[in-house]
């Protein structure tokens, strides 16, 4: 991919990373999370992307720049995917097998590429065909530069419908669960597996099964959510996950990607244990693990949590699980600090 061009959307709900080599406890659980789907999505500063993952190979398409990407990818132990690009018409990308990069699906969901020479993930989601349904959908943000603990961190998205026309209300909160208010958005229209309205930089992207990411245009972050559902977070304790977990600094936007992983917590049936891993190529975890218990849903049904390290101060963060084609996916945002946020996206195995 284009050498420091690439820059995160996110919104999602995207998963890939590129981590360094090291040492650590090796994980034990192999998956084979592909099939053969087509996924839409974008990357800051408003760059729209098109992937399609066949069986073992793959092709990107920036949509904005005019550029494809062809490649060959394998399955790590780890549950990441890990590719080659083999062709491209980038005159910056590397074609001679030095061209590699990470990559999560979830298939018929959602897709997240870490592009080489870069932290700024692309988020794709699987192209709805059938148009969304009026409800609720819960959201946790995805900063930009310069938030704050004291900026919109997640909310709710009222979501109505009349002549193929949508209206969005927006009721939004702070990290401490602070009312900022109320924005609606009228106008928009369903075509192509994303919610647009002329003239307007919200784009939102539809999955299948109902997970979105939300584009508010350059320079403003996105969101990544789910149709609203009640779920048992008992169950959702007791499964394994295999995510990302991005850092963000108010100057300087993204700052550090990890992959992620996380089951049931040995001693706490109501808490998962995460991890941290030193190397997906190595299947390597880090021994440093973070316990993550559930509080209760507010009034939105967005989830509360916190996560402790020892020796660090614990971390509190908002949560949107929905089960999607019966797996949960957990998009969560955190703000260890007033200036600086953290997002994670996990992916049932």
């Amino acid at each position: 991919m284009r050498k420091g061009s690439l820059v995160i959307l996110l919104i999602s709900l995207s998963i890939a990373v590129g981590l360094t080599l090291g040492c650590g406890k090796q994980n034990t659980t192999a998956e084979t999370p592909h099939g053969t789907t087509s996924y839409i999505g974008t990357q800051t500063p408003g760059d729209v992307w098109s992937w399609t993952l066949g069986e073992g190979t793959l092709v990107g398409t920036n949509e904005t720049r005019g550029y494809y990407y062809k490649g060959t990818f394998t399955t790590l132990a780890s549950g990441f995917l890990k590719a080659v690009l083999t062709a491209s018409n980038d005159p910056d990308a590397a074609t001679d097998g030095t061209g590699k990069f990470h990559l999560l699906e979830f298939p018929n969901a959602l897709l997240l590429v870490n592009p080489y020479h870069t932290h700024r993930v692309i988020a794709c989601a699987a192209r709805a065909t059938v148009a969304p349904t009026a409800g609720q959908y819960n959201w946790v943000q995805v900063p930009w530069p310069g938030w704050t603990s004291g900026n919109k961190a997640y909310g709710t998205a009222e979501v109505a419908e009349s002549g193929g026309v949508y209206t969005i209300t927006k009721y939004k909160y702070d990290i401490n669960g602070n009312s900022l208010g109320i924005t609606v958005e009228a106008g928009f229209s369903f075509a192509d597996g994303k919610l647009t309205k002329t003239g307007n930089d919200l784009q939102v992207f539809m999955t299948p099964a109902g997970l979105f990411f939300a584009d508010h245009g350059p320079g403003a972050g996105g969101a990544v959510g789910a149709k609203y559902e009640a779920v048992d977070l008992t169950d959702v304790a007791k499964q394994s996950y295999r995510g990302v977990l991005f850092s963000y600094q108010a100057d300087s936007g993204l700052i550090d990607i990890d992959g992620i992983g996380a089951g049931p917590h040995p001693s706490d049936a109501a808490a998962l244990q995460g991890w941290v891993y030193e190397s997906v190529d190595d299947n390597l975890i880090s021994s440093d693990y973070a316990k993550v218990t559930f509080g209760s849903p507010d009034a939105s049904g967005v989830i509360s949590g916190t996560m402790t390290v020892p020796g660090r101060a614990t971390r509190i963060f908002r949560m949107v699980i929905a089960q999607i084609s019966g797996k949960y996916v957990i998009a969560g945002i955190g703000s260890p600090s007033a200036s600086k946020a953290e997002n994670y996206f996990l992916i049932q195995q």
